[in-house]
């Protein structure tokens, strides 16, 4: 022992060790004994590992994991969801990440780290199942603890994230929340029903009418409108735009968004002597979005059934999803789903997906696509209509009588042998061609 460096004070109790770790730091911890020949082994013992450590004969790693796994798990937490506000999360996504990881391991029981397992959180997640989650709600809780343990292990916390390799659930047999868009028509009912309406959740008729034209017409989410001044519109630029920004955008960056000419007329009209820095929109409407356009969907839908007078064409739009809250197929109506008729739209346009994705604010054209475009079987079969036509075979009496198909110059061969080139669709998308369109 180099008693310059490494040796025992004589405290009032039990001996107090002093020595140089392996980074160089001085240390100094209590032998627990008054004895000072098992004191002398204690220190000989830490100034021995010490020696290993530096020598990497020792992983000194593993003391940090150690140390780490001394903390509580809520404290650990804690730090997470400090480190997620440094990293300009927003406040909503903080508070629900947070929210899904704490509730996730208080139901396994745990507080350390060494405590979280795969099997553990797998067990965790069918418990939450039987208070009736959806598989697809649940598999945002196993992201949520996932994103904090990746984070752990990027901290040097744990020695290695038990979470790998994790699958989450399938939901597509998932009694899930599933959107649908609204068809043109549709969307045009409930504008014209809304504009004329009563006032509903702190918002006038004409001022919900314009909401929904602008969810519609932007794909904007319900925080993003809620958000929007005056000062956000740049309604003479070419083309019009509104700026969405970056402390209100989801993504936390500027967005500038383009928008129809039709669209930035109303507008116009709208802004005429608004207060520049006032929402357009104010009040707590935000909280209760899909209340309030199901209740103008219905005052929408009992308008455009009652328009007929023929009881059988009356029962015929009770039967149908025109203006349902919730269709044959079980899908629903709220007001994200506007966002969904945008994209849906924007699809039905001949949009590409980099166009389509660019306007949807996605990084990912998969969620684009998958999530959010909304295409029935008659999209489907519009599709196909655009395809090339099939080659028809030649006539057997032309062959026998001139013994070729009878193509020259003159006289060119049968169209149908050769395929017509796509055109562009010159319809607008929409329920146009329904039987069950309205007609009030």
């Amino acid at each position: 022992m180099n008693r310059t460096r490494d040796r025992l004070l004589v405290p009032v109790g039990p001996w107090i060790a002093r020595w140089f770790d392996h980074d160089g730091l001085r240390k100094e911890h209590s032998t627990g004994t008054t004895d000072h020949a098992a004191a002398e082994r204690i220190l000989n013992k830490l100034v021995t590992d010490a020696a290993l450590r530096r020598d990497g004969v020792i992983d000194a790693r593993s003391d940090r994991y150690a140390a780490a796994d001394r903390v509580l798990l809520s404290k650990h937490v804690d730090e997470w969801e400090a480190s997620l506000r440094a990293r300009n999360r927003t406040e909503r996504h903080v508070r629900q990440q947070v929210a899904r990881v704490r509730e996730l391991l208080d139901q396994m029981h745990v507080e350390r780290l060494s405590g979280i397992t795969l099997s553990g959180v797998q067990t965790a997640l069918n418990e939450l199942r039987g208070q009736k989650l959806t598989w697809k709600t649940l598999n945002y809780y196993a992201q949520a603890v996932g994103q904090f343990m990746r984070w752990c292990r990027r901290d040097r916390r744990i020695p290695e994230n038990p979470l790998d390799g994790f699958v989450r659930a399938q939901t597509a047999s998932d009694d899930q929340y599933v959107r649908r868009a609204l068809e043109a028509d549709e969307l045009r009912l409930l504008v014209s029903t809304t504009q004329n309406g009563p006032a509903s959740e702190e918002l006038t008729g004409p001022e919900r009418a314009i909401l929904y034209q602008v969810a519609a017409g932007t794909g904007f989410r319900v925080s993003e409108l809620h958000s929007l001044i005056p000062l956000n519109f740049r309604l003479d630029d070419d083309p019009p735009s509104i700026v969405l920004g970056a402390a209100n955008s989801k993504h936390r960056r500027e967005d500038v968004q383009p928008i129809r000419d039709d669209l930035a007329a109303l507008l116009r009209d709208r802004l005429a002597n608004r207060p520049a820095d006032q929402p357009l929109w104010p009040g707590n409407w935000k909280k209760h979005g899909a209340r309030m356009i199901r209740t103008d969907i219905r005052r929408a839908r009992a308008r455009w059934i009652r328009a007929t007078r023929d009881r059988q064409q009356r029962r015929k739009r009770r039967d149908s999803d025109f203006l349902a809250e919730t269709d044959a197929a079980g899908r629903v109506v709220d007001f994200h789903a506007l966002r969904a008729t945008y994209i849906t739209l924007l699809v039905k346009s001949g949009a590409s997906i980099k166009v389509v994705q660019e306007l949807a604010r996605h990084s990912d054209p998969k969620l684009t696509m998958n999530i959010y475009t909304k295409l029935g079987v008659h999209d489907l079969s519009a599709a196909l209509d655009r395809l090339p036509k099939l080659p028809s075979p030649p006539q057997p009496e032309r062959l026998r009588a001139t013994g070729t198909d009878n193509a020259s110059a003159g006289n060119p061969a049968d169209p149908h042998l050769f395929p017509h080139q796509l055109g562009r669709e010159t319809q607008q998308p929409g329920a146009a061609g329904r039987t069950d369109a309205p007609n009030v």
